[in-house]
């Protein structure tokens, strides 16, 4: 007995209902593709009940009402471009979950059919996330204050797998020492920005789609080391209020108001009383202005009141005057005709224009003048407290020492969540399952780990193989290219610039040949991120390596923007002391101010330890580093442990062996074959050991077509 489940409701089917399901895991033409389980177009009667579900979506003039946000793509909620919950049961064991999708509606006189197409789990997975974004992911419960405290503080979180951690990175002109006998032994506060967990990246990825997972991969420590660093020009997030400021004691009548120590990004000035916007987007909002104090009128014989006012000037002209003083002295010192008027103040001006805000383009600027009302030309104001901000709508501007970071908005923008999700799966070449138990639950290994390679569990299909039916043996080489080329994606900063040029190759990559003199074709494995050189200097106390992404124009370096990058996290300890330096000196010496000293570091790169490395996160090894090499490396060049060694060369050493082979034959399925169908466990025909590749147009009790790839060995070393 067939039965078909739309969202845990059963829907009506065919008396001669079929399916014909394909099952796969991987496609092992195409090393970056991975597969899910799917159907032919099965056909639905139109029963009252089925239209009921469909949402009459047959009629023509439909248009149904819909629930904000529906729990169920069914009944008026129905929604076509929307694939909905599907489960697929013969004789009360399932044979498919996932989801459906509605084709078409074909009508034919008073004949009515639905077409649908059933898809597994992993395929309504990857159809969930959509056009999601990793800024869409929420960070927020790691939102802290960006300072020296919290930078050490999160080198403490380098195997957690969730947190944050600083690594250090030279983003360029990082350095407060240009000699290079001391240069990029200290840092500004500047190279240190936060970096993200691909683990809990992943994890909300694939919670946030609806879905749980396991993973023993996931779990290890080499795994939970790896992080996302920030990737802009200059760390960046959405703050309302961006500039504040302390203006100096006293000003004159008819000056603009000194301050002294402005605090905020954005602004530059060279006479801190004009304040240039250097914002890439225009600031709309308003400026505040509380102050405190009392000013002086001096020589005045006659009491009563007087008044002052701090106007508002853009570009230098007046925008607004809020900021009024009135006063009646309280006191005077002097004789007759030689009197000195106080007036203590305290007063909060806004100078938003009614129905408008204030707005700055980029080089705009403005200033806050003090200038005269009643006509007295000697006023002089004492400011003993002072407040100045501008505030208006989140618009991302440079982060500041002690600014409380919104840590969501400084992950890279722009890319999909999907092409996150695959990258990581291509790079340790990840086997996806769905759990036959748990609903939307997936199971992760990478390829070497996926097998159970316990001859207890080994399956004998011998019986079930179809003898009559041809049976097709093809070498591997007959549908394997020669060439595959495993890549990162090209960045132009320095490094890589420098090391493509000399080498006429991307830093890091593998390219394979099988040797194979039949195939001519290539194929590549490509994921979204960007290779990372290491870069360290030579001399006493220059015992940090760290990346270096900048670009280097006319000798000077510039920061920049650069693609996403992936990297182990490492605290590294018992290192010549070095400082974290304020990007602002001290007044009278100059000297850069130094918030803390340190002997340990917060680590960031492609292998795990760059002096003694046991693993490394490109696909090969380098022809060049930029450091001294000399310890511990492979060949001087790094470690034999790349992504090729430990997560293809295993693939690539039994599907390209001379005696192995792909076999197409004709088996006959139950659906207690079906329901216990695992892709991890091995299978004998014959006494010869295969791997289950596909099962194509599977119907219960009939033939359908079986691929199995040879074993070679169990184990590659």
């Amino acid at each position: 007995m067939v039965r078909l489940f739309i969202e845990n409701i059963e829907m009506d089917v065919m008396a001669d209902f079929s399916h014909q399901i394909t099952y796969s895991v991987d496609d092992i033409k195409n090393l970056d593709t991975k597969s899910t389980s799917f159907s032919k177009t099965i056909v639905l009667p139109a029963t009252s009940r089925n239209n009921k579900l469909f949402g009459n979506i047959f009629e023509f003039g439909n248009s149904n009402f819909s629930s904000n946000q529906p729990a169920k793509n069914v009944y008026y909620d129905f929604n076509a471009s929307k694939s909905a919950k599907a489960r697929l049961e013969v004789n009360g064991l399932t044979i498919m979950k996932g989801v459906m999708r509605l084709l078409q509606i074909v009508i034919n006189g008073e004949n009515m059919e639905y077409e649908i197409a059933l898809f597994g789990e992993l395929g309504g997975f990857f159809s969930s996330l959509g056009s999601k974004r990793l800024e869409d992911l929420n960070f927020s419960a790691y939102n802290h204050v960006y300072n020296v405290a919290n930078i050490s503080a999160s080198w403490n979180n380098e195997a957690n797998g969730s947190g944050y951690f600083y690594p250090l990175i030279d983003y360029g002109n990082t350095s407060p020492v240009t000699n290079t006998r001391f240069a990029k032994k200290s840092f500004y506060f500047t190279a240190f920005r936060p970096a993200l967990f691909v683990r809990e990246y992943i994890d909300k990825i694939i919670t946030g789609a609806g879905y749980t997972w396991e993973s023993n991969f996931f779990n290890t420590d080499f795994f939970k080391r790896l992080i996302i660093p920030n990737n802009q020009q200059r760390l960046s997030f959405k703050k309302t209020r961006i500039f504040t400021g302390v203006p100096s004691s006293s000003v004159q009548i008819g000056s603009d108001v000194v301050i002294s120590n402005q605090i905020g990004g954005s602004f530059t000035t060279t006479d801190n009383r004009t304040w240039k916007y250097t914002g890439a987007q225009t600031f709309s909002g308003s400026v505040t202005l509380s102050m405190s104090g009392t000013w002086r009128i001096p020589n005045q014989s006659i009491l009563g009141n007087r008044a002052g006012r701090f106007n508002l000037y853009k570009n230098g002209t007046l925008f607004a005057s809020d900021g009024t003083l009135f006063g009646t002295p309280v006191s005077q010192v002097g004789g007759l005709g030689n009197a000195t008027t106080i007036v203590p103040f305290n007063f909060t001006a806004n100078y938003s224009p009614f129905f408008s805000a204030f707005t700055l383009a980029t080089n705009d600027t403005f200033s806050i003048r003090f200038d005269n009302v009643s006509g007295v030309d000697s006023i002089a104001v004492n400011i003993t407290g002072v407040s100045i901000t501008l505030d208006g709508s989140p618009t991302f501007t440079p982060a500041e020492y002690g600014d409380t970071l919104a840590v969501s908005d400084t992950i890279p923008k722009g890319i999909l969540q999907k092409d996150f999700f695959a990258s990581i799966v291509k790079m340790f070449y990840l086997m996806i399952t769905e759990d036959k138990y748990k609903e939307k639950h997936l199971i992760i290994e990478p390829w070497q780990d996926f097998y159970d390679l316990n001859p207890a569990n080994y399956l004998d299909w011998s019986l079930k193989l179809d003898r009559s039916k041809p049976i097709k043996i093809k070498p591997m080489s007959e549908i394997n290219a020669r060439y595959y080329t495993l890549k990162s994606k090209v960045d132009n900063d320095y490094l890589n610039e420098k090391y493509k040029k000399k080498w006429n190759e991307n830093y890091g990559d593998r390219t394979y040949d099988n040797k194979q003199e039949f195939a001519k074709e290539s194929d590549s494995v490509e994921t979204i991120f960007a290779p990372t050189p290491l870069i360290g200097y030579t001399g006493t106390g220059h015992d940090k390596v760290f990346p270096a992404i900048y670009k280097y124009n006319n000798g000077a370096e510039e920061q920049t923007e650069f693609i996403c990058r992936i990297m182990f996290a490492r605290k590294f300890t018992g290192k010549t002391a070095w400082k974290i330096y304020s990007n602002s000196v001290a007044p009278i010496t100059g000297i850069p101010i130094a918030y803390g000293t340190y002997t340990e570091y917060g680590y960031g790169g492609h292998f795990d330890s760059p002096n003694y490395p046991s693993y490394d996160l490109n696909f090969g090894a380098t022809k060049e580093l930029f450091f001294d090499a000399t310890n511990g490396l492979f060949g001087g060049y790094g470690t034999r442990n790349n992504l090729f060694n430990l997560f293809y060369s295993s693939y690539f050493a039994e599907a390209t062996d001379k005696d192995s082979r792909l076999v197409t034959c004709t088996m006959k399925f139950y659906e207690k074959d079906i329901f216990n169908l695992n892709f991890g466990k091995l299978i004998y025909i014959d006494g010869i050991l295969y791997r289950l590749i596909k099962i194509t147009d599977y119907s219960d009790g009939e033939l359908c077509e079986v691929q199995l790839l040879r074993v070679i060995n169990l184990s590659y070393l």
